[in-house]
């Protein structure tokens, strides 16, 4: 080959390589619209029971008008709607997960979960962090995202990514902004570490027990959540322990884990749980199955469903984290995990 023949070939694959890198750099946002549940890639990495591929951030529209941008290159999220909605109608949520280090040095997964309603052009947010252990953390690892709601022709900025990380670092901050505190402890005081949780509202003798909430396989503590959920015997167990469960609540969580078109659940759809209800998500073999109230049906769905719940919800966040390497190390060596509140 000639030499300026030569030249003219690098040139071109100079210029190939700074076309794509420019593509990369302009790589469209994200966009998502309508009633659905959609995934998005976390740099940061996922908390148990990830995805392999890291595509475990989420925003859920709950309403058709909904829709949604991501862009990965700016980090910044905008929701918007076009419809007029009443203050009680949950527009969608924004979560995204991360990690801290808590007071004992262990890295923990948490979440920042932000929940938006509209009442006419006015946005509200709720939000919450997800974290399986108590306390406050540091050396906060989060995407940097900024989350905006658009307001007519503008935007409003919720949370900037500064924001995010300071209230993933002390949880309480969240709690005191959604006015209400959340307590979890063990269903057995004297087995704490099993997997068996519950979850109350309010504190001391005022506190009101709401749920209760178990993880049970066939399998030990230490054997790989995914592919237990994906192959294996397994059982997640809930159990309204109260009928004051919020209708919404309950609806909502049936939405975001992909039971809501089940024929078995349609009572629950309608008037939420009541106490005693019980609903039961589990594989025997790696075949799945929906259970409520001891009636049981064919769930394909359930691995998929199984290892959202696990992931997405603060309940399976908690029963996950009592599989994780570091509790069941702990608890070998006499040690207990900690429960979130």
């Amino acid at each position: 080959m000639k030499p300026h023949s030569i030249a003219s070939l690098g040139y071109s694959l100079a210029c190939l390589a700074l076309l794509t890198l420019s593509g990369q750099a302009q790589a469209a946002p994200s966009e998502f619209s309508g009633r659905g549940v959609f995934h998005f890639a976390s740099g940061t990495g996922c908390a148990t029971a990830s995805s392999v591929d890291n595509t475990c951030n989420r925003i859920a529209l709950d309403v058709a008008d909904a829709r949604a941008s991501v862009d990965a290159q700016t980090h910044a999220i905008v929701i918007a709607a076009d419809a007029k909605h009443d203050s009680k109608t949950v527009i969608g949520d924004v979560l995204l997960h991360g990690s801290g280090l808590a007071a004992d040095g262990q890295r923990v997964p948490l979440s920042l979960h932000v929940l938006l309603r509209r009442t006419g052009q006015v946005w509200k947010s709720d939000t919450y962090v997800h974290s399986p252990v108590r306390g406050k953390f540091s050396a906060i690892e989060l995407d940097p995202y900024q989350i905006s709601v658009r307001e007519g022709s503008s935007e409003r900025v919720l949370f900037t990514a500064e924001q995010a990380r300071k209230v993933l670092a002390q949880p309480s901050l969240a709690a005191r902004v959604a006015s209400y505190f959340v307590a979890v402890r063990p269903s057995d005081a004297k087995n704490p570490a099993a997997d068996d949780i519950t979850i109350a509202l309010g504190v001391g003798r005022v506190s009101k027990s709401l749920m209760r909430a178990s993880f049970t396989s066939d399998q030990p503590n230490s054997a790989e959540l995914n592919p237990l959920l994906a192959s294996g015997t397994w059982n997640l167990k809930l159990q309204a322990l109260s009928g004051q469960i919020p209708d919404w609540v309950v609806q909502r969580q049936l939405f975001v884990f992909g039971l809501e078109d089940s024929p078995l659940l349609k009572d629950v759809r309608q008037r939420g749980f009541n106490k005693r209800d019980t609903l039961e998500l589990g594989a025997i073999n790696g075949k799945g199955y929906l259970r409520y109230n001891g009636v049981e049906e064919s769930f394909p769905e359930a691995a998929a469903s199984g290892a959202a719940f696990m992931r997405d919800s603060f309940i399976g966040l908690i029963l996950a984290w009592h599989r994780s390497p570091q509790v069941v190390t702990s608890v070998a060596s006499g040690g207990a995990p900690q429960p979130a509140q």
